[in-house]
């Protein structure tokens, strides 16, 4: 029948590529809706830190508010059963990922210090015109948690998981990784290099979802990764700059170092790859598959599909 080449039958709704396409739609209505709005309300004046609030902003309210509309009335699934159960664990899930994304740069800036391929300039905080910590704050609001929560809920959460759906879990993630690399390949100074490394970064975006059918350990590691890569160890952000506490400069061959589009588009960035999959795996172990999860709802993501 034709009618289900749109609508599962087992399910009462959309079939997984028919929701996605949707969505998509949704998404960029409402990103260029919002983000039209956001540049006649705050024009980009007084330092990168403006731009960043401004960027946060956007993507927070525009994909959030899509996600929930689409996961409400195409996925018919409630949204916290992406993988945003709300709890304790929850939260320290949120800081162990902070935490390790602030030792997995500290890891690729080590390396590169000790090797030659790096040296720095200063270290100090430009006066950008309102209190440093102030500053600093809202650095972290723009380019690490909105960032870190909208791509996360973006990519982990709506994309990965109606895939899932449609297609299983083993390529699901593989076509999702591959994705994330390829959409990072139009960000500025970006090579064939930084979408094939991102793309093997994307695993390690996935790898806490597998491990824990929750979010939150993903969302605080994005979120960290940006935040002390860019303006605190002073490295450009997937292309894109800020002010940073370390004046820095990179002296290698980009291949190596990433140069300035930051050090997920090297391969020096693979170590760090290596020790967040480590830990990740350590800190979820007595989380098998299987068992209840502590922080589980009757609606949680995973390996299995949620009907």
């Amino acid at each position: 029948m034709v009618r289900n080449v749109f609508l599962n039958p087992d399910e009462s709704r959309l079939r997984a590529g028919w929701r996605i396409l949707i969505f998509l739609v949704v998404l960029i209505a409402m990103t260029r809706i919002f983000s039209i709005a956001m540049v006649r309300a705050f024009p980009a004046e007084g330092g990168t830190w403006v731009w960043w609030v401004r960027y946060g902003i956007v993507v927070v309210t525009s994909w959030t508010l899509a996600v929930w509309i689409n996961r409400r009335y195409t996925d018919k699934r409630s949204f916290g059963s992406l993988g945003l159960a709300f709890g304790g664990l929850a939260m320290k899930d949120f800081f162990v990922g902070l935490i390790l994304s602030g030792l997995m740069v500290g890891v690729v800036f080590t390396i590169l210090l000790i090797s030659g391929l790096l040296e720095i300039q200063e270290i100090s905080w430009t006066d950008g015109g309102i209190p440093p910590i102030l500053e600093i704050a809202l650095f972290f609001l723009g380019i690490g948690l909105a960032v870190g929560w909208s791509e996360e809920l973006l990519f982990r959460g709506y994309l990965l998981q109606n895939l899932r759906d449609g297609i299983g879990t083993f390529w699901a993630v593989a076509i999702m990784c591959v994705f994330y690399g390829i959409v990072h390949m139009t960000n500025p100074d970006s090579t064939w290099l930084a979408g094939v490394v991102i793309s093997i970064f994307g695993f390690l975006r996935v790898f806490p979802w597998l491990r824990t059918g929750q979010l939150w350990l993903g969302i605080g590691m994005h979120a960290g990764w940006n935040f002390f890569q860019g303006p605190i160890f002073g490295f450009g952000v997937s292309g894109y700059s800020a002010e940073t506490l370390i004046k820095q400069n990179v002296l290698g061959p980009d291949w190596i170092t990433g140069g300035s589009f930051g050090p997920e588009a090297g391969v020096v960035g693979i170590p760090a790859l290596l020790v967040g999959l480590i830990a990740v795996y350590l800190w979820t172990v007595k989380r098998q598959e299987g068992a209840p999860r502590p922080y589980s709802t009757s609606e949680r993501g995973g390996w299995k599909s949620t009907k």
